[in-house]
């Protein structure tokens, strides 16, 4: 490794402290990382599950995967969830945040590359999302009875190469925040939909045959798949061994072409001189 990217590595990891050090400045909003996915998410889907439960398994959750543990499945969905969560608001999201305060353009003045920032904000919100991961996780074991075996170790690794995929995914979604003046409404809504095309909230069989072949695509698809096969025993959608080639193959794929398309617009932006103009 050269001595420019040894520089660029220590950028992104200065940078993540430093946001790591403003999330501390605001302690309500980290308890609330946990807390948010359990009550927007997981309590009214639990709820309702529970009303549809005989025998106090659910017998549909089960035919079609294997698993009648309707709160472990939930659990470790929302799991995959934040990831999704922050690669969108986290990562692609600092842009606009930057943009609204004037800090953007300055930034990307100094010698530091632009896509250093945006792999900076990754390491970070990844860090806190692994943290709330587990504080969720925990949640589920002691208040909702998920049955979650030490089998979720094993699927570790297929959350460290689902981020690396994750990455590549933020600057694809940074480069669209780059263009579009308002994005609010664009990062919530592929965020949403990334997220639920990828099965953490229901068995990827049961979206509809246009949506399913968009699933096999997404890398978070086979991660929060391996994570319940090796936690929860569910049935895998394909053999595993696939799935962990398509996750290696997938965080390639996504990290040359998240980075081409963020170098191509930020390049862009510049030569128009539209960067500021936000």
């Amino acid at each position: 490794m050269g001595a420019v990217d040894v520089a660029e590595v220590r950028a992104a990891l200065a940078i993540a402290r430093n946001e790591l050090r403003v999330a501390r400045r605001y302690p309500l909003q980290l308890v609330n990382r946990p807390l948010q996915p359990l009550y927007q998410f997981l309590l009214p889907s639990l709820l309702l599950g529970t009303t549809f439960l005989v025998g106090g398994r659910a017998i549909g959750l089960e035919q079609v995967t294997g698993t009648g543990d309707l709160a472990g499945y939930l659990f470790l969905g929302a799991v995959v969830g934040g990831l999704v969560g922050a690669t969108f608001w986290e990562m692609a999201f600092g842009l606009k945040r930057e943009m609204d305060a004037g800090t953007l353009e300055p930034s990307w003045l100094t010698p530091t590359r632009p896509e250093t920032f945006v792999l900076g904000r990754a390491i970070s919100g990844m860090l806190l999302s692994a943290t709330a991961s587990a504080a969720l996780v925990l949640v589920g074991l002691l208040a909702f009875g998920a049955s979650v075996s030490g089998g979720l170790l094993l699927a570790i690794p297929a959350l460290a190469i689902a981020a690396v995929s994750m990455i590549g995914v933020g600057y694809l979604v940074a480069a669209a925040v780059l263009l579009i003046r308002e994005p609010n409404f664009f990062v919530d809504a592929t965020n949403f939909l990334f997220a639920m095309i990828s099965g953490v909230a229901f068995p990827v069989l049961v979206l509809p045959a246009l949506l399913q072949p968009v699933a096999y695509l997404l890398p978070t698809t086979y991660a929060v798949d391996l994570l319940r096969v090796y936690a929860l025993g569910t049935r895998p959608l394909l053999d595993p061994a696939v799935e962990w080639t398509a996750l290696v193959v997938l965080a390639g794929a996504t990290i040359w072409l998240g980075r081409v398309a963020f170098a191509r617009t930020e390049r862009r932006m510049r030569v128009r001189g539209t960067l500021a103009q936000h």
